[in-house]
């Protein structure tokens, strides 16, 4: 075997990210329980920063942003809403400890409801009773009602039908009402419509508890914006002073690199705030009439659109609503909600309906044109799928 040794150039082009702006995308996309982990490891490395959260002042939103049509007017399926004059978007000062709420935390696995059903019955029944419980567990489905019938059951397991009564009747003197229903029927005349031996049970996922990094609240007739905000100051004391003017210069060239280091790191939290909360403006201009209780959709911003305002990339954009919730008068949803493409869906779909049984024999490429006018902007084949869903027929 014959090995040869080649040499040869080839020129390309690559755009790479410096350990700085690597660390700033990072602290962006770090979630509000997130992001005090990775202060903490910061400021144990660095002695020239403590960590202290610093809130936002009550300040008045951008004049340009009140007289924008958007801001003005949403019109959604032919409604208009016109914002208040005077519902501006405010930022005020936050609280880390919102009303004492403590959500950094994961919770273990909760039992499931059959879990908590074995565990009561090993308790109360006999090890006769206990064997034909786990007979009728085998057959049970998630609501708690039975897949087959108890003469079948028995049959196939050589007990008896008493026997099963008779388990059946303890458990629900033991309070689970419902359980072991042979039909709907039963459920009903036991629970009532609706109801089942099941609900109010966890199913055994995990609990997470989310904390939000934005809050929308509406307050006096106006939008008030505010960031969860984690932020660290610089803390030279007079030692340190010291060093950095007359130390040796192993020490001095110490601290003035961990003097740089906690500059960058205290501009990177002030840029995540301001983009967060120019994220959440968005929303509230967007979204009025959804947050207000006027409107029960959701017009989904766009990241570009989003981008181009805050002066970055669009994948910057998607790293700060990563993760994230922003709690409104209407509930807490995860930031990507209002960016997510399943609202456009499901606006498209209503719209096209609409639409197409007006007029079935519009084409494609003119319900586009509606589309683009009524602020959804997707494509003709995208149309043709979303009429076969719809089973509204395909345009020729």
């Amino acid at each position: 075997m014959e090995l040869n040794h080649n040499v040869s150039q080839r020129l390309e082009q690559k755009l790479g990210l410096s350990l700085k702006a690597q660390q700033a995308l990072k602290l962006l996309q770090l979630n509000s329980m997130e992001i005090t982990a990775e202060l903490e490891e910061i400021v144990q490395a660095n002695p020239l920063l403590e960590m202290k959260r610093e809130d936002y002042e009550l300040i008045e939103g951008k004049s340009d942003l009140e007289s924008s049509p958007e801001d003005e007017e949403n019109t959604e399926d032919g409604d208009l809403y016109s914002l208040p004059e005077n519902n501006s978007i405010y930022m005020k000062p936050e609280s880390t400890d919102r009303d004492g709420w403590d959500f950094d935390r994961i919770e273990a696995q909760q039992p499931t409801f059959r879990e908590i059903l074995r565990d009561f019955a090993f308790y109360i029944l006999d090890d006769d009773l206990f064997s034909l419980f786990e007979i009728l567990l085998d057959y049970m489905d998630d609501l708690g009602m039975l897949t087959e019938d108890l003469e079948k059951i028995a049959r196939e397991n050589h007990c008896s039908v008493d026997g099963l009564c008779c388990v059946i009747s303890t458990m629900r003197d033991g309070g689970f009402d419902g359980i072991f229903a042979s039909s709907r029927e039963e459920i009903e005349a036991l629970l009532g419509p609706g109801l089942f031996p099941s609900s109010g049970y966890s199913d055994g996922a995990f609990v997470r508890y989310v904390e939000p990094d934005l809050y929308i609240e509406f307050i006096d007739e106006k939008f008030i914006v505010t960031v969860r905000d984690y932020s660290l100051v610089l803390s030279v004391d007079e030692s340190y002073e010291e060093i950095m003017e007359h130390g040796e210069k192993t020490a001095k060239k110490y601290l003035e690199e961990k003097l740089e280091e906690a500059k960058f790191y205290i501009s990177a939290l002030e840029r995540r705030k301001a983009t967060l909360i120019t994220i959440g403006n968005e929303i509230v201009i967007r979204n009025a009439p959804f947050l207000l209780k006027t409107s029960e959709k959701i017009r989904p911003l766009k990241m570009n659109s989003v981008a181009d305002k805050i002066g970055v990339v669009v994948s910057t954009v998607s790293r700060a609503v990563k993760d994230k919730f922003v709690q409104t008068p209407v509930g807490t949803f995860p930031i990507r909600y209002f960016f997510g493409n399943l609202q456009e869906k499901e606006q498209a779909l209503e719209v096209i309906a609409e639409i197409v049984r007006g007029n079935p024999d519009i084409s494609d490429a003119e319900l586009v044109i509606v589309l683009n006018n009524r602020d959804i902007s997707i494509a003709r084949r995208t149309v043709n799928k979303y009429r076969n869903q719809l089973g509204l027929g395909k345009s020729k």
